[in-house]
């Protein structure tokens, strides 16, 4: 079964602006029958980082940033 690869490169942002990405990703996922792979590029931070737990699958690379509360707040 073929995949939607889903780059991630952000330092942050909103919690309603990565909430709507996920939420429009994740119905297309399922109306297209489709696994979602995030790839954490250089940093995964706040809302890109939250955006990223929707996934199937994660893949970083070793030296990613990752992480942050700030979305939370």
């Amino acid at each position: 079964m073929a995949a939607v690869l889903l780059r991630v490169n952000s330092p942050g942002g909103s919690a309603v602006q990565a909430r709507l990405i996920y939420k429009r990703i994740r119905d297309l996922a399922k109306e297209k029958d489709k696994k979602v792979v995030v790839f954490l590029e250089d940093v995964a931070a706040s809302g890109g980082y939250w955006l990223s737990m929707y996934g199937d699958a994660i893949v970083a690379a070793p030296n990613t940033i990752t992480g942050s509360i700030g979305v939370i707040g």
